[in-house]
């Protein structure tokens, strides 16, 4: 009979128990001895040698003495998680924060996330002492937190780096921030405090290639394209995200995107003299009302256009041709 369903091993009960003075049943020894076998071939095994053919209810009991799992597969200990995946800190203080966390951190380690909402707004540097482990400053990549950097109520994530935690989830906006070298902004920015540019640097694609033609202009690879040969016929200039993706998709009713192509003339010079947008023509209303009729011989000519979204697949686009020589 082996288990009985509820974790009880029951004796197989055919010539059992067995009485003294009496000659023992081969055939009742051989069925105790078969459904021992049975019952011992349903348990696992500490070496590893079996392994449970069903899920195991822990019954409200945990599993201690784990090592940290090395493989997708494996479980993980709660140290790990910790670790790796990040923990909600419950926090007080304002620039000298305390963090508690269940089960409590025992050490440091690189690499660590945390996260935690403020409860109050900082007015300086800041640091952090999660479990009394000892403080640890807050910073960003701009160095020291400076005040109203962590403001009460809003949510955020710190990481580890070894020697202090860098302010990852950043609710509000930071301020005094000086930025040099090229800045790549995407999706909606607001800036607000006092920024400082060194320089901005726009990606100029240059081509050895002719102006003539069709010539698609991907707006969101690049934000300046200068043909270096010489223009060999009149050209349309085609507006789109990229080859793939539709300007259309990329802008939303409102926004104004401002575009240069530069178009290189030898001694027969030629113009712009079509546009469209996602291959759809479009009327430029050209600077001063003047539409150009010709290009600028010996010279490079500098176009540049303001194409607005002004609803679904609907653009204007203000354009203006300049000579440079």
């Amino acid at each position: 009979m082996s288990f009985n369903g509820s974790g009880t091993f029951v004796i197989n009960s055919a010539g059992q128990p067995v009485v003294t003075g009496t000659v023992i049943s081969s055939t009742a020894f051989n069925a105790l001895t078969a459904d021992l076998a049975t019952g011992l071939s349903t348990t696992i095994t500490k070496n590893g040698q079996s392994i449970p053919t069903a899920n195991l209810p822990m019954g409200g009991f945990k599993l201690t003495g784990l090592v940290d799992g090395t493989a997708a597969t494996d479980s993980a200990t709660v140290s790990q998680i910790q670790s790796a995946y990040g923990t909600f800190l419950t926090v007080l203080g304002t620039n000298t924060i305390t963090a508690t966390v269940s089960p409590s951190l025992t050490a440091y380690s690189a690499g660590q996330m945390f996260g935690f909402v403020a409860v109050n707004t900082n007015t300086g540097a800041t640091t952090i002492n999660i479990s009394g482990l000892g403080a640890k400053s807050i910073v960003t990549p701009l160095g020291a937190l400076n005040a109203g950097d962590i403001q009460s109520g809003y949510f955020y994530i710190i990481y580890y780096d070894g020697t202090s935690f860098q302010l990852l989830g950043i609710s509000t906006s930071l301020t005094n921030l000086s930025i040099s070298g090229t800045l790549s902004v995407t999706g909606a920015s607001t800036f607000t405090g006092a920024a400082t540019f060194n320089a901005i640097k726009e990606t100029t694609t240059i081509s050895a290639t002719a102006a003539t033609g069709t010539i698609n202009f991907d707006c969101s690879t690049q934000p300046i394209l200068y043909y270096t040969t010489n223009a060999s016929g009149n050209w349309t200039m085609n507006f789109r995200g990229t080859s793939s993706v539709s300007l259309n998709t990329l802008m939303s009713t409102g926004q104004t995107l401002t575009v240069v192509f530069m178009a290189t003339q030898g001694a027969t010079a030629y113009y712009n003299s079509a546009v469209q947008v996602d291959g759809s023509s479009v009327t430029p209303k050209w600077q001063n009302g003047l539409t150009p009729n010709a290009g600028n011989v010996s010279s490079i000519d500098s176009y540049t256009y303001a194409i607005v979204k002004t609803g679904n697949a609907a653009f204007t686009v203000l354009a203006s041709q300049t000579r440079y020589a």
